[in-house]
Parts: C-alpha cells; sequence; structure tokens
C-alpha cells in the first residue's frame, strides 16, 4: 500500500510540475506583475479638437500632417529612439528645448550623437534623471507618456503657419501638467517641430 501511494505522490507530483512549466511557457515566464509592468507599447495618439484664433480656414490636412509628427515622436520616446529629429526640425529655426533655450538643427544633431545627451536624460533614462534632479520623485517624459493611457491632441491654430497643441492623458490626467504643450510651425509648405514637450 505504502508502495503504491508513494508512486501515486510522484505521478501526481510529475502532472503538477508539468502543468506549472506549461503555464510559465504561456506567460513567457513572466509572474502576472512583471508582465504588467513591462508593456512597452507607445500609447494610442488620437485628433481632439481643434481652433483658429483669429482667422478661417481649412486646416485638416495640417492638422493630419502634425499628427503624424506626434505619434512619431510619442512612438520614438518610447523606443528610446529620437535620432530623426533633425530632419523634422527646421534648418531656419532650429528648436527651443526647455532647459537648453533655442538650438540650431547642427546644434540639436551634435547633442544628439553625445553618450549622455539632454534626450537621454528627460526623455529616457530615470536613473539619470534621478542623479541630474538628486532627487527620486522625478519621470521622465517617457514615464509619462507610458502612463497617460492614451494620448488627445488639441490644436490650436494661431495662424495659418503656427500650431500649438495641448496633449491630454486618458488616464493619470494630472501627470500631463509635467509636458510642455508642443509647436509646430509650417516653412514652404511642410510642417516642422518647434518646440518639444
Amino acid at each position: 500500500m505504502f508502495h503504491l501511494s508513494f508512486y501515486g505522490s510522484v505521478l501526481f507530483r510529475g502532472l503538477l510540475l508539468l502543468i506549472l512549466l506549461q503555464i510559465s511557457c504561456i506567460t513567457g515566464g513572466e509572474s502576472p506583475l512583471s508582465a504588467k509592468r513591462s508593456p512597452e507599447i507607445p500609447p494610442t495618439v488620437t485628433q481632439g479638437k481643434v481652433f483658429l484664433a483669429g482667422h478661417t480656414g481649412e486646416h485638416s490636412k495640417d492638422t493630419e500632417e502634425i499628427l503624424k509628427l506626434v505619434q512619431r515622436l510619442v512612438s520614438g520616446t518610447i523606443s528610446k529612439d529620437l535620432n530623426f529629429l533633425p530632419e523634422i526640425v527646421s534648418k531656419k529655426d532650429g528648436i527651443y528645448l526647455d532647459i537648453k533655450g533655442n538650438w540650431t538643427r547642427e546644434q540639436l544633431i551634435q547633442e544628439l550623437s553625445s553618450a549622455d545627451n539632454y534626450f537621454r536624460i528627460y526623455f529616457f533614462d530615470r536613473e539619470l534623471l534621478e542623479k541630474q534632479k538628486n532627487s527620486k520623485e522625478v519621470r521622465t517624459v517617457r514615464d509619462l507618456l507610458l502612463s497617460s493611457g492614451g494620448v488627445e491632441v488639441d490644436f490650436y491654430y494661431e495662424s495659418k503657419n503656427a500650431c500649438e497643441l495641448k496633449l491630454k492623458f486618458k488616464e493619470n490626467q494630472k501627470l500631463e501638467r509635467e509636458l510642455i504643450n508642443p509647436y509646430f510651425i509650417k516653412q514652404d509648405g511642410k510642417w516642422y517641430l518647434f518646440r518639444l514637450f
């Protein structure tokens, strides 16, 4: 009797181990908690309202073009790759960055090529930002976008060639205030990023 129950116990343990291994394979070896923490999929970016200040005109194509640029910026931030920025920044006007002020396109290219550049610190790498700010209570732009639950973009056309955006988070709305309103300018029929979030 002892002999049979021992083998039954071994068989039961073997089946239990097999079931646990299958569950582990299905979930990729991750616990449910780590699976919830690691979705690094860019949030959806959708068009919100469009406002025209002191002028009239058809802006649907402009809005579509700017929205694609914003989607590219959000996606690049999540994937930690903004090396494409110079191609969407005007040679004439450059780009305005919160802490750095105005940069020429050439200064932007130079900054992107340095190891611990502005974007790595403020956009991607929380540990570097913690050191920079000497605080654990910091969030990178990437952290903010990942916590947004999706972004809705309102367009404020100041003129036919200038548009400020307001990014609205679908979740954690209080965090959207930590971003700056992006600003786009139109030159020679093409929209360029002037101020980044």
